[in-house]
């Protein structure tokens, strides 16, 4: 997930239809989704938004209220989260092979007065993915031709990247995966596995450690990106290879170890690794691994002991991750693992406004291997309490 302001299996079928470059029908109000109890024991209400979506990427609260959502198709939609109405505004031309196509997006912290959207996409040929940060306007509801800010960027059928957030700073985040070549993560003057830091305009950002667009390095495949609301910290999400599925603090010009480091500095290679390269060690990690996706940060007081929590998302753990946080930021102290096998792939998490939860499907991805699609994926599905 990624937001500017980043601060479960359904067996209910829906019919939902679309007409064109119109809106897609609303779910019936009659529909009141199902009640769960998590393993800590509360009860939280689980209800589908919006059904019968293409393996959606991206969730986003831009500036005016509105979520939109990015599939990796090429489609970009507006979805009115109290009705369930999908309203598209419009494709991007896109090479979809794999974990490849249209992925993260983000608003100019101006919009709708500065109407830019920002957009990653894949393109070329199979046997030769690039990656391109674009920028759209949206007027009359439609977006309009895309202008390319980067371009050329290694990309692959997986380790591609790519989730967008805008900082406290009004710069634009990025990460990139390493594109599947494992020494471009240590490779300073390369864009891939890397978090990256740029212009509205897309130049590298004032400030950067190595005068161009590199924020951090040393990352394998980062997938989700979010600023805490209250303190401005950076974590990511972030792919391991077959273990140490991680979730880190990001910080200025520092280095997240791969592909000599997996999750903590705990063996004497890494050992030696992290104190040559001052490594940053992970906040949290998973083995074996859960495919860890979109991240969010929760804030609010609708869910009882859920505030400060990092929520992330995983495809292949088909879950939702609560994580709590020490009170410095730099360790997880619990985590909690919700509506695992439920509702299929995870791919995002957004916190709402109000305090709900709402987190997307990616069931029709390809690698659902016979645990999905379900009826009505790829889904957006709201989570509050019960009562």
């Amino acid at each position: 997930m990624s937001s500017t302001f980043r601060s479960t299996r359904s067996l209910v079928t829906f019919v939902v239809a679309a007409v064109g470059w119109g809106t897609i029908a609303a779910i019936p109000a009659a529909q009141q989704g199902q009640v769960v109890t998590t393993p800590s024991g509360q009860q939280l209400r689980v209800e589908p938004v919006a059904t019968n979506l293409d393996t959606i990427w991206d969730m986003v609260w831009a500036p005016d209220g509105e979520m939109w959502v990015t599939e990796r198709g090429g489609r970009v939609s507006r979805i009115d989260v109290s009705s369930g109405r999908v309203t598209p505004v419009g494709e991007i031309d896109v090479l979809e092979r794999g974990e490849s196509g249209l992925m993260g997006m983000a608003f100019h912290p101006d919009f709708p007065a500065e109407p830019w959207v920002y957009l990653v996409h894949s393109f070329g040929s199979d046997d030769n993915i690039r990656n391109r940060l674009v920028r759209v306007r949206y007027e009359n509801g439609r977006i309009g031709s895309p202008e390319t800010l980067i371009d050329e960027i290694r990309g692959r059928g997986n380790h591609d990247g790519s989730r967008l957030a805008i900082g406290p700073d009004r710069l634009l985040y990025m990460t990139m995966g390493d594109a599947g070549r494992r020494p471009l993560s240590q490779d300073t003057s390369s864009l891939n596995g890397k978090i990256l830091r740029l212009t509205l305009d897309g130049k590298p950002a004032p400030g950067n450690p190595f005068d161009n667009e590199v924020w951090s390095w040393g990352h394998r495949n980062p997938q989700g990106l979010v600023f805490h609301p209250d303190t401005g910290a950076l974590y990511s999400a972030e792919h391991g290879p077959r273990t140490d599925d991680e979730v880190n603090l990001i910080e200025r010009g520092r280095n997240y170890g791969w592909p000599t480091v997996n999750g903590r500095c705990d063996t004497p290679e890494e050992r030696e690794f992290c104190r040559a390269y001052n490594v940053v060690e992970s906040v949290a990690e998973w083995t074996p691994t859960v495919g860890m996706s979109g991240a969010d940060i929760y804030v609010h007081d609708l869910i009882p002991g859920w505030k400060g929590n990092i929520l992330v998302t995983s495809l292949r753990g088909r879950s939702l991750f609560r994580v709590t946080l020490g009170p410095d930021g730099r360790r997880a102290t619990s985590i909690e693992r919700l509506f695992e096998d439920r509702y299929g792939r995870l791919r995002d998490v957004l916190v709402g406004p109000a305090g709900f939860i709402y987190i997307a499907t990616s069931n029709h991805d390809g690698r659902a291997r016979g645990l999905g699609p379900f009826a009505g994926d790829d889904k957006v599905l709201k989570i509050g309490p019960a009562s």
